[in-house]
């Protein structure tokens, strides 16, 4: 067993609903800023700059994270492709360690959790507001030199 293995079990066993309803009455200012929602993420919209920035729980993958997501409404269509020159000056910025990004993802940031513990729940909440942040500040600060 590994170190982040807290046992099989399938994301529909996941109670998605619970989890963003304590998100929203964690983070109140998160509703004003919804650019879009599913059940397994939450969208962050940055309209000044075409983004938006995905907040989500991978319940099977034991890991909740934030990256650049894709919105039409928003204008974030080709987010990675107009990212992808300013990527090492963010990432510099956002000093993740070994482990905390999944390649493929583009500029990213995760933290590995038992998502299906819900009295992990609040710490993910605060998490991913504050890791969004993180990542909205260092993409404002590149984008905002160039």
């Amino acid at each position: 067993m590994s170190e982040f293995d807290f046992g099989a079990r399938r994301a529909s066993e996941f109670r998605h609903r619970g989890f963003w309803s304590l998100f929203v009455d964690r983070h109140p200012e998160e509703k004003a800023r919804l650019a879009r929602r599913g059940p397994w993420f939450w969208q962050r919209g940055l309209s000044d700059l075409s983004l938006v920035i995905s907040m989500y729980v991978a319940p099977a993958q034991n890991h909740v994270g934030v990256f650049f997501g894709r919105n039409e409404k928003f204008g974030a269509t080709e987010s990675w492709t107009r990212l992808k020159p300013f990527q090492p000056a963010i990432e510099d910025r956002l000093k993740l360690g070994p482990g905390q990004s999944a390649g493929g993802l583009g500029i990213n940031s995760l933290w590995r959790v038992n998502c299906f513990a819900e009295d992990n729940w609040p710490a993910m909440a605060d998490w991913l507001v504050t890791e969004a942040s993180r990542v909205e500040r260092a993409v404002t600060e590149v984008l905002g030199q160039g």
